[in-house]
């Protein structure tokens, strides 16, 4: 080939690059969406995560049993509010009945119980710290906490180096759980929300790409079949994958409580969280006709969504505005119930309240994307 040839080619060829670039730089200038979620990720991300984990511990609750009411008692209670008010460290509950405290902790009301038993002494009876150790974050900084309180409170208190100081009771209310089994419910809630990622929000954009929502305008449904069926097809796929990770973690985990009750009860939460979830991914992207926004916005929704529900870290931690973010997301309840099941060994009765929460946030959901979606030609 001549040296024209040559040049002529390579011509064509930086034309070709020149012109590939342009068309793609003009239909993603095109699509806002996905530049300014492209620059608002790792924003959002670093606030998000950098106040969902790694925080000092904070706001902890915590039941303290007066049995003793003597004086020694009222120093080791003056502590633990010490450590409410200095450290911001607890929330203290006082309960006069330790199988109430005991019922709370169970449920999850508590972290941990502090039982200053009857004849409470230096020498004996000590203080018992029964603690929530399904989660080591809180039960270690507070069982150290107050052993310390202890610690201090008796040695300031009688004739120091007559008589021996014997040391607290520690009590791991559930059976040892490594972090790994720990993080099993956080990974069944990740399995459903990605599924509900896959078949919700991308199902309804794919749908609307290709014209299939046209050809249900010749069939005689209304919107809101639409988009209960929408929200159904996902949840049902999102349910599945949530299952099979269930059923992997129940087989390869040793879970303290997996008994039919608890299963079942588990299979109906992976349900009701698996509705809520594609509820709001069919919420989100009921306007949407681009699958690119879907991939702008997926990072900034699991940082909001997944991070806040507490998978990782205590929420009780969270700062206020992250709270408030934990405490509307589907995905806490879903896990808050997973995890008095499989981890704390609760009755499926302890779901009720989250059961209700997931059903109704469904509900609220369906009904705005009732609203949004527009059906046109």
């Amino acid at each position: 080939m001549s040296g024209a040839g040559r040049a002529r080619g390579a011509r064509l060829a930086l034309l070709g690059i020149a012109a590939i670039s342009q068309r793609a730089y003009v239909t993603l200038w095109r699509q806002p969406v996905l530049i300014i979620s492209t620059m608002l990720f790792p924003v959002v991300y670093l606030i998000v995560l950098g106040n969902a984990l790694n925080r000092q511990l904070r706001a902890i609750p915590v039941a303290i049993v007066n049995e003793s009411e003597n004086a020694l008692a009222a120093e080791c209670v003056r502590g633990a509010m010490a450590l409410e008010s200095g450290r911001d460290l607890l929330r203290i509950t006082p309960v006069a009945d330790r199988d109430e405290a005991l019922r709370g902790l169970r449920r999850g009301r508590f972290r941990a119980v502090w039982v200053l038993p009857f004849g409470l002494s230096r020498q004996g009876p000590t203080p018992s710290f029964v603690g929530d150790n399904t989660d080591r974050f809180s039960f270690d900084t507070v069982e150290g906490a107050l052993r310390e309180v202890w610690d201090t409170v008796s040695a300031s208190s009688g004739p120091a180096g007559r008589l021996s100081v014997a040391p607290a009771v520690r009590l791991e209310a559930y059976p040892y759980l490594d972090y790994l089994t720990y993080l099993a419910p956080a990974v069944v809630c990740l399995a459903i929300f990605m599924g509900s990622m896959v078949s919700g929000g991308l199902q309804v954009i794919e749908d609307r790409m290709f014209g299939y929502h046209e050809g249900y305008l010749v069939t005689p449904i209304s919107t809101g079949t639409l988009v209960a069926g929408h929200i159904l097809a996902g949840s049902l796929v999102a349910s599945l994958a949530g299952d099979i990770v269930l059923v992997a973690i129940l087989v390869t985990t040793p879970m303290p409580t997996a008994g039919l009750a608890a299963v079942l009860a588990c299979l109906l939460t992976v349900f009701l969280t698996s509705l809520a979830i594609s509820s709001v991914w069919f919420l989100l992207f009921a306007r949407a006709r681009r699958a690119s926004v879907l991939r702008g916005m997926f990072g900034i929704i699991n940082a909001l969504i997944f991070f806040p529900s507490g998978a990782l870290y205590p929420i009780e931690s969270y700062p206020r505005w992250l709270r408030a973010i934990s405490d509307v997301d589907p995905l806490t309840y879903g896990l808050r119930a997973l995890r008095d099941v499989l981890l704390r060994g609760a009755e499926p009765s302890a779901c009720f309240a989250p059961w209700v929460f997931l059903a109704s946030f469904t509900l609220v959901c369906g009904i705005l994307t009732r609203v949004l979606f527009k059906r046109e030609v």
